[in-house]
């Protein structure tokens, strides 16, 4: 079977990590926009190129330029037998943008607000590939990613700023689920608990 998969949850209720079991197990490749926007970059294409102006010039990469670089992704032979996308899309623009791929499956990973704030109040992020660790796991501010970056406390990982994050979370993204939701594509997920048993959960909504 080809799974597309979206995984969309709130800040804090570990989809990343999901992401990445969920592609080790199933073998298909998981990525997220902001990465695949620094990819872009990174390799100097053109797209990449434009991108970088952009943000350079302080301005933000619109839906359809990142719909372009998310086509563009999607059109490599490693997804060929599926792909997990995380986090994307996340409003209702966002999701007319992605009109040109149809997914399997919408996981919605679900977390009471309180439990994001405790969880992001607690991680540390690399500076150089984004990957998320976890202070309570043993992954400190200033340790070694595998990539060779560096572990940090966002800026952004405020308790206020965190707080936004979730009322645009409630604002933008719930009525994007919504839309899935008529296409009956969405399976929700109870995020609390550990990792192991939050990824048994999501084995039993793709079986």
């Amino acid at each position: 079977m080809t799974y597309k998969i979206l995984l969309i949850g709130p800040q804090g209720s570990g989809k990343g990590t999901q992401a990445e079991l969920l592609a080790r197990r199933l073998g298909i490749p998981s990525f997220a926009m902001g990465q695949l926007l620094r990819d872009e970059v990174a390799a100097g294409t053109p797209i990449g190129q434009k991108i970088d102006g952009i943000l350079k010039s302080g301005n933000l990469v619109s839906d359809a330029e990142a719909a372009e670089v998310l086509k563009a992704r999607l059109a490599r032979p490693d997804t060929q037998n599926g792909y997990i996308l995380d986090g994307y899309p996340r409003n209702i623009a966002q999701y007319h943008a992605f009109d040109f791929d149809t997914p399997t499956h919408v996981l919605v990973i679900e977390v009471p607000h309180e439990e994001s704030l405790k969880r992001l109040g607690g991680r540390v992020t690399c500076s150089t590939c984004g990957h998320v660790g976890s202070i309570a796991m043993g992954t400190k501010p200033g340790d070694t990613c595998a990539c060779g970056g560096t572990y940090a406390v966002r800026s952004d990982d405020t308790p206020e700023a965190i707080s936004r994050r979730l009322e645009v979370y409630d604002q933008d993204t719930i009525p994007m689920i919504a839309e899935f939701e008529k296409r009956g594509l969405v399976r929700r997920i109870d995020g609390m608990g550990n990792v192991d048993e939050v990824t048994q959960r999501i084995a039993a909504a793709l079986a």
